[in-house]
């Protein structure tokens, strides 16, 4: 077993409680804006609030639930990311009660039983909630109020309407009305007020449950403490350093613990400011409007992205100028020269300016895009983690980012390899003061996941490697088991998938045969809009064949990579996604429960589905795909037709007919697949000619720059005694990269 314990690399701010988010900030940064959101996505400026205007709002929070529940409750809230979730949130997780936090992407009977399970008496929801909460209300003996935050989702009309129904009903409030009747305003307006009206939790007593993703049965409801919350904070702070009074933009939803802890709590602990996204259309727009610093992000935001910065490019006719910067960056930054953001300083603007570091997790992200955005100037530091440790375990940092990996263990944290050799991989332990307390209602899964040394079982899979950083390599539970006792970590082989141009989504798992043999199967999600910009198809159906062969010819070049044993046998496609989380995470359970129900309905043999669409898959083309790859003749002419049919010589003719032609027809699949393969070959060395032509260009003006920097960089050293000499003119040469990539 390898055990390593996080280095602690910069001071942390002195977080135990979540009270100090507030009661600090508002002492620190009074009059600093906290956050800053817009009641319409149509307004021209945003709503801002400051850190005193979060403390007041949180302490007239508290009073008011004190008057409609006892202290101690649960207190649900679902909805998109706004202030007011924010200072429910807060109010309740500080000390009045426990907070219990929900998917708003969960359906109507997935979220009833996830309620019924937290035991919540109130619940805080949006607008498009209202009418299924007041049914659950009804029907769900703990629920006894009902909140609903007012936002743009809730018309003028639909509140009128509300109002008038529930005029008689004391157990239902607006979220404006409800705040308004907090009678604290003696505390609010003391000398210095420096307290909430509930002290903190104790150690061991809950502040949130928080469920993982799954269905509402599968779902764990993980209990979080403020020690477990505040811990991870002052973790990350001690691991990473932003600078000061900066701006985060908040896109993934704050009821999932990744944007919860970093992107929320995080946020408050340095004074920053949290600008919540309009939508993800608005990405880009408020990135600019913004001049965001931080981004929480997950792997497929990011290469969106950067897919939305090379088009820009290549629409504006500066896609070779974009590819030779990136040259020169890397060629720059590999002899230690950084200018990174001044020969991208175009590009950055389209993001604000000020976009530095983007923490990345939930999944895999592809080395491309990570070595993409370090040239630009942006640090993608990738992370690791999950709900029961709070999350963050390990993350890329400003000192330690290697490519590939997913960081140290974070400061404080103590990471064990269960294995029987070093560098070999093993199950991820973890042991930290971040460790949930538990299952909620569920010992015997807690006793599962936290062995009696207080260790933390994660069921993932990694390796320790260079400077203590950790690659994940599976999940244990989704581990592929071969016949032979080979182990297939299918979330390897998704990553390389995913690499694919066309393919935006994978899952990979092992299928057993009639036979009993294991085959690696593939479930590809295709990008149609990527295809039919290659092809030049802009309407009308996509030719299969052609997709079937490109596909072919894929999977080929990604088994020639792997071990034969890691080979992908079989495959299909579909232009539908897949059942995902809020994170983009695929939800490999539902995926395979529906791909089951597909084998029971079909008894299609997997390994005949090479390349077919699985979006137009029924019985019969099942059978029909059984028919062609089967070896013997089968007569498939109407009963009419066979009945006349009734020479014995005729028949014999016709099949050995239909078997020539079935063999000639594989022969030219085969050709044709041959033909696509060598094409596909023919088109990357065509690009990589033209490509080489170009940069070869260029490659004297890249070596006259690396020259002229490095004989700079020698008259400073000469010179270093003489203080007028003191350093070298980086804007000197900044200018005269841009003049020469102009």
């Amino acid at each position: 077993m390898e055990i390593i314990t996080g280095k602690t690399y910069y001071q942390a701010p002195p977080i135990y409680h979540l009270r100090d988010l507030i009661i600090e900030g508002r002492r620190k940064y009074k009059d600093r804006v906290s956050v800053a959101y817009r009641e319409k996505v149509s307004d021209k400026d945003p709503v801002t609030k400051t850190y005193d205007d979060l403390y007041r709002d949180v302490l007239r929070m508290q009073d008011s639930l004190s008057r409609i529940t006892r202290a101690g409750s649960r207190i649900a809230v679902i909805g998109d990311n706004s202030y007011k979730w924010m200072v429910t949130y807060l109010a309740v997780a500080s000390g009045f009660g426990c907070i219990v936090p929900l998917d708003r992407l969960l359906k109507p009977e997935e979220l009833g039983p996830m309620l019924e399970r937290s035991h919540a008496s109130v619940v805080v929801y949006d607008a498009p909630f209202h009418e299924l909460m007041q049914h659950l209300k009804k029907n769900n003996n703990n629920i006894s109020h009902a909140i609903l935050m007012e936002s743009e989702k809730l018309t003028e009309k639909m509140e009128a309407e509300i109002r008038s129904e529930y005029s008689a009903d004391s157990s239902f409030y607006f979220f404006n009305d409800f705040m308004a009747q907090a009678d604290c305003e003696e505390v609010l307006e003391s000398a210095s007020p420096d307290s909430l009206l509930w002290q903190a939790h104790r150690d061991d007593e809950s502040c949130a449950v928080l469920f993982t993703s799954g269905t509402s049965s599968s779902a764990k409801a993980v209990m979080l403490t403020e020690k477990n919350l505040c811990s991870n904070v002052r973790a990350l702070l001690g691991s990473v350093s932003f600078d000061d009074n900066i701006s985060a933009l908040s896109i993934l939803p704050l009821h999932h613990t990744f944007e919860n802890t970093c992107g929320f709590l995080s946020m408050l602990a340095i004074g920053a400011r949290i600008d919540i996204c309009d939508g993800l259309r608005y990405v880009s727009k408020n990135l600019k409007e913004h001049q965001t610093y931080i981004l929480i992000a997950v792997p497929t935001l990011l290469t969106g992205m950067k897919r939305s910065i090379e088009n820009q490019a290549k629409r504006t006719g500066k896609y070779r100028k974009l590819r030779l910067g990136l040259r020169l960056s890397r060629a720059l930054s590999f002899i230690g020269i950084d200018l990174r953001r001044e020969i991208f300083k175009e590009v950055l603007a389209e993001l604000g300016g000020k976009l530095q570091i983007i923490i990345s997790g939930a999944a895999s992200l592809d080395k491309e895009t990570l070595r993409f955005f370090a040239a630009l100037g942006i640090d993608v530091l990738q992370g690791y983690g999950l709900t029961e440790a709070s999350p963050v375990v390990s993350g890329g940092n400003t000192k330690v980012n290697l490519l590939g990996t997913v960081g140290q263990p974070i400061a404080g944290i103590t990471v064990a390899i269960d294995n029987d050799k070093k560098g070999e991989p093993g199950e991820i332990l973890v042991y930290a003061d971040t460790v949930m307390k538990g299952y909620l209602d569920d010992e015997e899964a807690t006793r599962e996941a936290i062995d009696e040394a207080g260790w933390l079982h994660t069921g993932d899979i990694g390796r320790m490697g260079r400077r203590n950083s950790i690659s994940i390599t599976g999940r244990s539970k989704s581990m592929i088991v071969l016949s032979s006792g080979k182990k297939v970590y299918p979330e390897e082989l998704e990553t390389l998938l995913k690499q694919e141009e066309y393919i935006k989504d994978s899952l990979v798992f092992g299928q057993r045969t009639a036979s009993g043999d294991v085959i690696i199967t593939a479930k590809l999600v295709l990008d149609e809009e990527r295809i039919r910009e290659r092809t030049g198809k802009h309407d009308g159906n996509l030719d299969e064949a052609d997709i079937s062969e490109e596909l072919a010819t894929i999977i080929e070049e990604v088994n020639r990579s792997l071990p034969s044993f890691k080979g992908i046998r079989s495959y299909f496609y579909s232009f539908q996604d897949m059942i995902q989380t809020t994170t983009m995470k695929v939800r490999r359970g539902m995926e395979l429960e529906n791909l089951q129900a597909l084998y029971e309905r079909t008894k299609v043999n997997w390994q005949t589905l090479r390349g077919a669409n699985i979006d137009k898959f029924t019985e019969d083309t099942a059978a029909a795909i059984e028919a062609e790859d089967s070896a013997g003749y089968q007569d498939t002419r109407p009963a009419a037709a066979r009945a006349e049919s009734s020479d014995l010589k005729t028949a014999q003719s016709e099949q050995k007919t239909s078997i020539i032609e079935k063999i000639r027809l594989k022969e030219l699949k085969r050709a044709r697949r041959r033909y696509y393969r060598d094409l596909r070959v023919i088109n990357r060395l065509r690009d990589d000619i033209e490509t080489r032509r170009e940069l070869l260009a260029e490659d004297e003006r890249n070596l006259e720059i690396c020259e002229a920097v490095l004989k700079q960089r020698l008259n400073k050293t000469k010179q270093t005694l003489d203080p007028d000499q003191a350093g070298l003119d980086l804007t000197a040469v900044a200018v005269e990269l841009e003049n020469l990539l102009t």
